[in-house]
């Protein structure tokens, strides 16, 4: 049955404070799962957020708050099942099973026309809902830093962990986490920060002290082994498909897309919360891939 609870956020954006409202809600899609999310605008096709690893819906404050008055978009965020508000069931930790809550959540609010718009491992779990469901609701791909494959033999491929994991970085962050937490958390935080101000360190560190380390380590472990690439790649010419990725991997990943998918469009900027620390140059792409995709019906 479906059972849905609303709430009201106040979201506050910008250097003068300005308040935007943003509707936030909570919908029963099993019965050990609620999952949270929040919403603004009111159009037909709705872009789906889906934040990363240890990440929440708030990260996409920004967006959100840009399309509050939008009357084509209905631009939506949401908790992954472990993570921020969402509920935290023992089991279902692996990004195959986050799509198939996605599925569910597409299938419960009744959403026919979907941009899905993947951060970090919010890719991947993106991916994963295409591997699974295909593209028949989906109206375009927006992948935000992060590529198909998760691993590779060496850093010359858009990878985020090595196959031996010679450098410790998977360990890190399936064994660290658990063994090391605070430390791991300031670390990753620290990296994914253009401006790494004490401020935004503990915003976002908040953030993903709502994810429980056990949830952190498996759902790192289980996406070590994921590859999406062929299902990534039958979209080229299909759908319209947009890349924002930050500016140090920009000579290994613009080698892949323009191999793999070379009618994408693909941005480079920023480092990896880009979207969050420059949301005016951000929603700016994002508005301009929305407008060509419109144009090119």
């Amino acid at each position: 049955m479906l059972k849905i609870r609303n709430f009201l956020r106040m979201v506050f954006i910008g250097i003068g404070l300005s308040v935007v409202n943003v509707a936030a809600e909570e919908v029963e899609i099993d019965i050990d799962l609620t999952i949270y999310y929040e919403q603004s605008g009111s159009g037909d096709t709705a872009i789906i957020f889906i934040p990363g690893w240890m990440m929440s819906a708030d990260v996409f404050e920004h967006q959100l708050a840009h399309f509050k008055d939008s009357k084509k978009y209905r631009a939506l965020a949401y908790d992954p099942r472990g993570q921020g508000k969402s509920s935290k069931p023992v089991e279902g930790h692996t990004y195959q099973q986050h799509a198939r809550d996605l599925a569910k959540l597409i299938e419960t609010l009744d959403l026919d026309s979907v941009i899905l718009a993947g951060w970090s491992y919010g890719v991947t779990e993106q991916l994963a809902y295409l591997n699974q469901f295909g593209s028949d609701k989906l109206k375009a791909m927006i992948m935000i830093d992060t590529g198909p494959d998760i691993a590779g033999a060496s850093r010359d491929e858009w990878v985020w962990y090595l196959n031996d994991d010679s450098d410790g970085y998977s360990r890190s962050f399936t064994e660290g986490i658990i063994e090391d937490r605070d430390n791991v958390i300031s670390e990753f935080v620290n990296w994914m920060l253009e401006n790494p101000s004490k401020e935004n360190i503990a915003w976002v560190t908040q953030i993903a002290n709502q994810t429980s380390s056990s949830v952190a380590s498996i759902t790192n472990a289980t996406g070590f082994y994921l590859d999406y690439s062929d299902d990534l790649v039958a979209l080229e010419g299909k759908l319209p498909l947009l890349y924002v990725v930050r500016e140090e991997v920009k000579s290994v990943a613009d080698k892949w897309i323009k191999a793999n998918t070379p009618s994408a469009t693909a941005v480079y900027m920023g480092k990896h919360m880009m979207f969050w620390e420059r949301p005016r140059e951000f929603n700016q792409v994002l508005d301009q891939f929305l407008s060509a995709m419109e144009n090119d019906k």
